[in-house]
C-alpha cells in the first residue's frame, strides 16, 4: 500500500472526505439514538434484586430516552448466559445488560464464562448499591447475630444456606462469613433467587444471604427473620439491624447494580446513555423510591465505574481460590 504522501495530489485531497464519510453513519446514529425500543437483559431469573431494580431503572431510563426499555430475563450459569448474549449482540446501543459487580469476578469463578468482562463490555453507569441481609427461617433458634454465630460454630455442617447459584454474590457472602466466623454452613445452590427464597420460607434451608428487595416483604410479614446486613456498617434503610462487620471486623460484601453495553458501542451513544442515567439518578423522587426498597442510590459514570469494578476484582480475586469457591 502506498503512503498517503506518495499519492497523487487529487487522491490525497479525497482522503479527509473519505474519512468524514466513513464517520457519518456513526454520527448520524448518535444524533437519532434511540429511535426504537431498547432491550435490556437481566442475566438472572425474575424476582431477585437485580431484576427488581432493573425494571425500575428501565422505566425511568425509557422516560429520559423517549423510547421503551424492555427487560428480558436470561438467567443461568451464575449470570453468564445473559451476559454472553449481550457481549455478542450488535454494538448499537439497542442491547444493554443490567447486572452487578459479580461480573467483575467472572474470570476468576469460571474457567470459561463465555465473555471477557473487560474486553467485551463498556460499563456505562452504576445506579445503586446495597448490602445483603443475613436471614433465617423463623424456626432457627438464634434470635440475633451473636447467637447465630455461636450456634453455627457449635453445630458444624448442621445448617444449610440457599443461594441463587454457585459463584453468585450471595454464595461469596456466605463463604466469606464461614471463613471469618469459623463456621461450616452447607451450601445449597438453586436456579435463581426466587426458588432459593421459597426454599428458605419452606424450611428446606435455614439460612440465606439475600438481596434486600427479594426478602423485605417476607421479613415484614414475619415469614423469615433478619439477623444482620452484610456491610461493614449499618445500612440507612435498616438502622436497627447490626452489620456483620460489627461482629467480624473487616467483613463486607455488598451488591452493586450496573448497566453495560457491548464493546465498540459508539462513544456518543455511550455518552447519551450515561447522561440519561445521570439524570435519572438526580431525581429526588427516584432516589426516595430506591431507598424505600432498601437500595442506596449511588451513581457512578462510565470511567469511575470501570475503576471501581477493577478494584472489586482485585479484592475478591485472591480470596476466591483461598475460600475454595468454584462455579464450574
Amino acid at each position: 500500500m502506498r503512503h498517503a504522501a506518495t499519492l497523487p495530489l487529487a487522491r490525497r485531497a479525497l482522503l479527509p472526505l473519505a474519512a468524514g464519510l466513513a464517520a457519518m453513519p456513526v454520527a448520524l446514529h448518535a444524533q437519532t439514538y434511540p429511535d426504537k425500543a431498547i432491550r435490556m437483559v437481566v442475566p438472572y431469573t425474575p424476582g431477585g434484586g437485580t431484576d427488581n431494580l432493573g425494571r425500575i431503572v428501565a422505566r425511568a431510563l425509557g422516560e429520559q430516552l423517549g423510547q421503551s426499555v424492555v427487560i428480558e430475563n436470561r438467567g443461568g450459569a451464575g449470570g453468564n448466559i445473559g451476559s454472553q448474549n449481550i457481549a455478542q449482540s450488535p454494538a448499537d446501543g439497542y442491547s444493554l445488560l443490567f447486572t452487578g459487580n459479580g461480573i467483575a469476578i467472572s474470570n476468576v469463578l469460571f474457567r470459561n464464562p463465555g465473555f471477557d468482562w473487560r474486553a467485551d463490555f463498556v460499563h456505562v453507569a452504576r445506579f445503586a448499591s446495597t448490602p445483603m441481609l443475613l436471614v433465617v427461617n423463623p424456626a432457627m433458634p438464634a434470635r440475633n447475630l451473636a447467637e447465630f454465630i455461636a450456634l453455627a460454630r457449635a453445630n458444624p455442617g448442621k445448617y444449610n444456606h440457599g443461594t441463587p447459584g454457585a459463584g453468585t454474590s450471595q454464595h461469596l457472602a456466605a463463604a466469606l462469613f464461614d471463613d471469618m466466623a469459623g463456621t461450616q454452613i452447607a451450601h445449597v445452590p438453586y436456579r435463581g433467587t426466587a426458588p432459593s427464597v421459597t426454599a428458605l420460607v419452606a424450611g428446606e434451608v435455614e439460612v440465606m444471604f439475600a438481596s434486600v428487595s427479594a426478602v423485605e416483604p417476607l421479613i415484614r410479614d414475619g415469614k423469615i427473620r433478619a439477623l444482620a446486613n452484610t456491610a461493614g456498617r449499618r445500612a440507612r434503610a435498616w438502622p436497627d439491624l447490626p452489620a456483620i462487620g460489627e461482629a467480624l471486623p473487616g467483613y463486607a460484601a455488598e451488591l452493586w447494580y450496573t448497566m453495560a453495553a457491548p464493546a465498540r458501542t459508539p462513544a456518543p451513544v455511550v455518552a447519551r446513555l450515561e447522561e440519561a442515567a445521570r439524570k435519572v439518578m438526580e431525581d429526588r423522587a427516584f432516589q426516595s423510591m430506591l431507598m424505600e426498597r432498601g437500595f442506596d442510590p449511588e451513581f457512578l459514570g462510565s470511567a469511575a465505574l470501570t475503576r471501581a469494578l477493577e478494584e472489586d476484582n482485585r479484592r475478591w480475586a485472591p480470596l476466591i481460590p483461598r475460600l475454595g469457591i468454584t462455579a464450574d
